[in-house]
């Protein structure tokens, strides 16, 4: 995907993300431990879509920020109910418009949004930003699925011995309505830890294209970085319930970083 840049997710997505992705993260139970971990202070949610937790965080009581590259996804938050209580800005989560020192409580990267930045190099400028931006008694939670578990897009076939060398895992049937047909397929590099897939939404109007990618990292790989930034691991959740993370049976990942004393 030769033109897909920081906007492409957000653009294609904005019409359909809550109806497609509403519930890949467990809202009450997020709320309640970002607002617990902020302690009244202001939370920056980096690469907050339409506001399915930056929303519910400000009716929680939250000073809640909302960054986003993509205009339409923002226009659609602030455009809910609520959404006048949420602080939007726009701007790439590498290089956020906001000065260094700004001291927020938690900076939250929500269901792999760090992962949308295309390579390691985009995500350690984005972590080294958010070590930046908290306060000095501040967290950064950053939440992802994890590599070889039941969040990747499925099971590879086949083995890439060469960064480039992409496989095709699958398509799969993702919806099927009278009117509607939405179908999901996607290549993943394993030695460069890229994923890169369409959803095709078909319609009697036409089809419709939905470009995404992911750059995924293991729990080690991301506090490597995350140290690179500045930044050290506090603790690992399995859950926002704060359950015991597993590295071989766990999922997804909780993992909250303060600035390095």
């Amino acid at each position: 995907m030769e033109e897909y840049h920081p906007r492409t997710y957000g653009e294609a997505f904005a019409d359909v993300y809550d109806e497609w992705y509403s519930g890949v993260t467990d809202t009450a139970a997020c709320v309640a431990a970002v607002a617990r971990l902020a302690g009244g202070g202001p939370v920056l949610e980096m690469g907050a879509g339409t506001g399915r937790l930056a929303l519910p965080l400000a009716a929680a009581g939250a000073d809640a920020w909302a960054l986003d590259a993509s205009q339409a996804m923002l226009t659609t938050l602030v455009a809910k109910p609520g959404g006048e209580r949420v602080r939007p800005l726009l701007g790439d989560m590498a290089r956020p418009p906001l000065r260094s020192g700004a001291g927020f409580s938690v900076v939250l990267c929500a269901f792999n949004s760090l992962f949308n930045l295309p390579d390691a190099a985009e995500q350690r400028l984005c972590l080294q930003a958010a070590a930046g931006l908290l306060a000095p008694a501040g967290r950064l939670i950053v939440e992802t699925s994890l590599p070889g578990t039941g969040h990747e897009p499925g099971e590879t076939e086949g083995i890439a011995t060469e960064p480039g060398e992409f496989q095709v895992d699958s398509v799969d049937v993702r919806a099927i309505e009278s009117d509607r047909v939405v179908l999901s397929a996607w290549q993943h590099d394993p030695v460069s830890q890229n994923i890169r897939g369409q959803m095709i939404d078909i319609t009697a109007a036409g089809i419709r294209l939905r470009p995404w990618q992911l750059h995924y990292r293991t729990a080690p790989q991301l506090d490597a970085a995350a140290r690179d930034a500045g930044l050290e691991l506090v603790e690992r959740w399995a859950d926002w319930q704060g359950g015991r993370f597993d590295p071989v049976l766990s999922t997804e990942q909780i993992a909250l970083y303060r600035r390095r004393r």
